[in-house]
């Protein structure tokens, strides 16, 4: 059985090692964060038209992210632009500027009365 000031001994130099380390991760975090800010700003160069999109264009990426790990953000961005453009064609034909006021009037599923109210 070790005492407590070996415990002690062993607990300083793992937080110290790990401090030592800490600087080169989070310098390695934001060269990757800032190579990840180029990739997007020249994708949206040279895709202009998905510029209006950002909502689905990032579902779209996330989705092929998910589905090909491991793969280079670059392939991921070049395999998602046929299915960005094939989810902007699906929702072209959709209103949603005006959608109206909703009904939220469902007599007519004829359900019987809930006590739930008298909890």
């Amino acid at each position: 059985m070790i005492t407590e000031e070996e415990r002690q001994s062993i607990i300083n130099e793992a937080v110290e090692k790990a401090l030592l380390v800490l600087p080169e991760v989070v310098g390695n975090l934001m060269m990757s964060q800032a190579r990840n800010q180029k990739l997007i700003k020249d994708f949206y160069e040279k895709h202009p038209d998905l510029v209006p999109n950002p909502h689905i264009v990032a579902a779209t990426v996330e989705k092929v992210e998910g589905d090909n790990p491991g793969m280079k953000y670059e392939e991921i961005l070049a395999k998602s632009i046929p299915l960005i453009r094939e989810r902007l064609a699906a929702a072209k034909p959709l209103n949603t500027v005006s959608l109206g006021k909703p009904n939220r009037n469902l007599s007519f599923l004829n359900a019987p009365k809930s006590n739930l109210g008298e909890l």
